[in-house]
């Protein structure tokens, strides 16, 4: 497998490949631009002392001049000093090294130059060497060999000040990723922002890493809530319905059997209701392409009437005031799970008085004369209660609220969003 490298490793790596390639650019240019202040010197230099050893030449018989204070000028390649080896492949007018199996040690240039001395094309070939410019030329490598220590310092200095730049923005995530390898899967808590997190992007992370945790931790207390409660809830339709069965077998009454096919019917379309807003909850819908519908007051009794089992006793009344109209994208099972809890847990809490069912403009409230908030708990007792109530409020952008009234009792309050106009 092949090893993954951290972020200080690949600094490193990257900043070495970099400063090699810089040092060697600037070695390479250094010894180019040694080379061709030399060529060209020796070029403009040579050109002048041909000019004057031609002129030195005409009307004698000479094959040597010397032309101070550098060069020496030969007629015919064969009066040239036994120790000067040419290049093969010289051409006119340009200024080569000798051949390095010349007998010298010193740095000479040649140039091979067609000029007319008394009246005859001949070969001249000067030998040029400038004591002072090697001089000078190894005084100016000096110079800059110290220029390149002097960078090579400069990038040692880089290195250093990129190595904390990197440290500093590297051991945030670092530490992050530290605190996420030592968390425990149930762990859900919050992830705090590592030590030196001073970058935008950081901050965003742990953001998005937190979101996306409780999003994890809303789909797994939703799991177990389900598979802790909603047995329950299923479980009562069944138990309606096998009740009234065992009842069918003892009369033979039309009116008692209509009545015990009746609460099955409703035991069935209890759990109907159930299974499709608990399906509906765990599935992703566009809600906001949900046509919309009107919620009138005798859906609200209806509802009602449907859980006045659940009153305690007769001395609790169980009304409908409609003050209002709410336009919802709710299915009509879900809006009845949604009342019904609230009605249910409304009424298990309520010893006397009433339970009212309101409906305002885009809300609906279940006002009741229980106990209150700090009496029996607060609907999660009686199966998916208030959590399932929650839910199918944050998928359809409704706000739900439950607070205690000012006397007695409690205020549960669902309000709908507005509808968007186009």
């Amino acid at each position: 497998m092949k090893q993954i490298r951290t972020s200080k490793q690949l600094t490193v790596t990257y900043f070495s490949i970099v400063a090699f390639a810089i040092i060697a650019f600037h070695f390479s240019m250094l010894e180019s631009m040694i080379e061709d202040m030399e060529s060209v010197y020796a070029e403009t230099r040579m050109d002048k002392d041909i000019a004057t050893a031609t002129a030195l030449f005409q009307g004698t018989n000479l094959t040597h001049v010397a032309v101070p204070p550098f060069s020496n000028a030969y007629l015919g390649k064969k009066n040239l000093p036994a120790w000067v080896v040419l290049e093969s492949d010289i051409s006119n007018d340009k200024p080569y090294h000798l051949a390095p199996s010349s007998e010298t040690k010193l740095e000479y240039f040649s140039m091979l130059s067609k000029v007319m001395i008394n009246g005859k094309l001949r070969d001249l070939y000067l030998i040029h060497h400038d004591a002072i410019y090697e001089s000078s030329e190894e005084k100016m490598f000096d110079t800059q060999t110290t220029q390149l220590f002097m960078s090579l310092l400069l990038l040692i200095i880089s290195l250093w000040v990129v190595m904390r730049i990197s440290n500093r923005l590297t051991k945030p995530l670092s530490n992050l990723s530290k605190n996420l390898e030592s968390r425990s899967p149930e762990n859900f808590s919050p992830i705090s922002l590592p030590d030196g997190a001073a970058t935008r992007e950081i901050h965003q992370l742990v953001d998005r890493l937190n979101s996306y945790q409780n999003q994890i931790r809303s789909l797994v207390e939703r799991e177990r809530a389900f598979n802790r409660n909603a047995s329950h809830e299923l479980r009562t339709p069944l138990m309606v319905m096998r009740g009234a069965l065992t009842l069918l077998n003892k009369s033979d009454s039309k009116e008692f059997m209509e009545r015990q096919r009746t609460r099955m019917v409703k035991a069935c379309q209890e759990m109907e209701d159930y299974i499709t807003t608990l399906l509906s909850l765990t599935r992703d819908e566009d809600t906001d392409s949900m046509s919309t519908r009107v919620i009138n007051e005798a859906e609200l009794a209806l509802i009602c009437e449907a859980h006045r089992e659940y009153q305690p006793n007769e001395f609790v009344e169980l009304k409908v005031s409609s003050q209002g109209s709410v336009k919802t994208k709710l299915p009509v099972p879900t809006l009845h799970i949604l009342v019904g809890n609230l009605v249910k847990n409304a009424l298990a809490c309520t010893d006397k008085g009433q339970v009212l069912v309101v409906m305002e403009d885009n809300l609906i409230k279940i006002i009741d004369s229980g106990c209150g908030l700090e009496g029996k708990p607060t609907g999660e007792s009686y199966g998916l209660g208030l959590m399932i109530v929650r839910d199918i409020c944050t998928k359809y952008h409704c706000e739900f609220t439950l607070l205690n009234n000012e006397e007695v009792g409690c205020t549960a309050t669902v309000r709908f969003p507005p509808e968007r106009k186009a």
